[in-house]
């Protein structure tokens, strides 16, 4: 089954949480993007007839496993390894979409575990390091190749206990975990340091303070945060609540500047940073902040998409931000006045555009939406997660996320 998209939540079980420990977001990202979780010996494997292009797969008693994620099998002897999606799935077994010529048992010691999106660790910090970096990259040949540096720690006299995030980068090569070639997004040579203000520039944040206005420097609500992954081999997008609501992703799209793929590195940082102490409102830290209130205000977030692009207009490297995010009208202040929220959430594309309003393309996984709360639910194009910040003096943010489709 290539060409899956793969998602992942927070409640299924065996994936690493997000918890209040700094590299809490390296230990999900190994899971996702190369490990796998939640691995289960198969202890048998039945279709209907011959013909079928369903099977059940016996698991036994708590399995953890849902409907519609995408499963790995290995070990099989006989042609069952490969990604499959779960159908349906009870209490000891689950039902899965296969072909007519697999065969209607499975030999050999397999296995059944929530499927990675099979990126590599191309280099990385010793296990169990107190300052952990990776150094992801898709192994997808129709994929850019960049790699996706992360690091998921405190640098030393910044705040230790304050909000948690990791630093991101997108970068071309690397000769080690330390030593980037070549060129990089974002360029700041301040990206992954602390410079006494500002503790790095790129940031996917997973734990913030439970007020709506704090700084950095405040400490996280205790437990776990609530989140969403989806990908396919090539790139993936996150949005956790934290109880901020922020997103992040390495994102490959089409660039109808020049008819070629462009990266997008979506996090906070890009056009807006933070400093440590500052005390801002929770969509400050969003991706995605669909405001009346301009860029000046950067209380608030502004309205600008937190998204760097690696290619110019000619497919050349530039690392540029890019520009403001299309903000829906709303009637008398209220967002849910915007567009009829009944039923199923109306998904539209979410457009990139440059600084100067040219639309560059559009983002995959994100969407915008009409809808009036944090939800995850089966539409026509499968499950979507609906997001949406808490009003702020009229300040807004609402999109979604497709989790089973680009």
């Amino acid at each position: 089954m290539a060409g899956l998209v793969k998602h992942y939540q927070n409640t299924m079980k065996g994936i690493p949480q997000l918890t209040n420990n700094w590299g809490a977001m390296i230990n999900l990202l190994d899971a996702v993007l190369v490990n796998g979780f939640n691995h289960v010996t198969i202890l048998g494997l039945t279709k209907a007839n011959t013909a079928s292009i369903t099977a059940t797969i016996n698991l036994g008693s708590d399995h953890g496993f849902i409907d519609r994620q995408v499963v790995r099998i290995a070990g099989s002897t006989n042609g069952w390894n490969g990604d499959y999606k779960i159908l349906s799935a009870d209490a000891s077994s689950i039902t899965i979409e296969c072909t007519a010529e697999h065969p209607s048992v499975i030999s050999g010691t397999a296995t059944c575990f929530t499927a990675p999106l099979d990126f590599e660790i191309v280099h990385q910090t010793p296990l169990g390091s107190t300052e952990p970096k990776r150094a992801y990259r898709s192994k997808d040949p129709e994929a850019l190749g960049l790699i996706l540096l992360v690091h998921d720690f405190c640098v030393s006299d910044a705040s230790t206990t304050g909000a948690k995030f990791a630093k991101v980068a997108l970068v071309e090569n690397m000769t080690d975990i330390n030593v980037i070639t070549g060129n990089q997004m974002p360029a700041d040579p301040n990206n992954f340091g602390w410079d006494g203000i500002y503790h790095g520039r790129a940031k996917w944040y997973y734990r913030t303070s439970v007020n709506a206005q704090a700084a950095d420097s405040a400490t996280p609500s205790t437990g776990n945060s609530d989140f969403c992954i989806t990908g396919n081999t090539k790139h993936f997008a996150y949005t956790a609540i934290t109880p901020s609501l922020t997103s992040g992703g390495m994102l490959e799209f089409e660039d109808v500047r020049y008819g070629g793929k462009n990266a997008a590195l979506v996090a906070q940082g890009i056009n807006l940073n933070i400093a440590q102490n500052q005390s801002v409102y929770l969509q400050a830290r969003s991706a995605f902040n669909l405001a009346i209130f301009p860029d000046t205000q950067p209380l608030y977030g502004g309205y600008n998409t937190k998204i760097a692009l690696f290619y110019d207009e000619d497919g050349v490297y530039a690392a540029e931000s890019a520009g403001k995010a299309i903000v829906l009208k709303t009637l008398n202040g209220n967002m849910n006045n915007a567009i009829n929220t009944s039923g199923a959430p109306l998904l539209i594309p979410m457009p990139i555009l440059t600084s100067a309003d040219a639309v560059v393309g559009s983002l995959p996984f994100f969407k915008f939406g009409s809808f009036v709360n944090n939800t995850i639910l089966v539409t026509d194009v499968g499950k979507v997660a609906t997001f949406q910040h808490n009003q702020t003096e009229n300040i807004y943010s609402k999109f979604a996320m497709t989790l089973e489709v680009e």
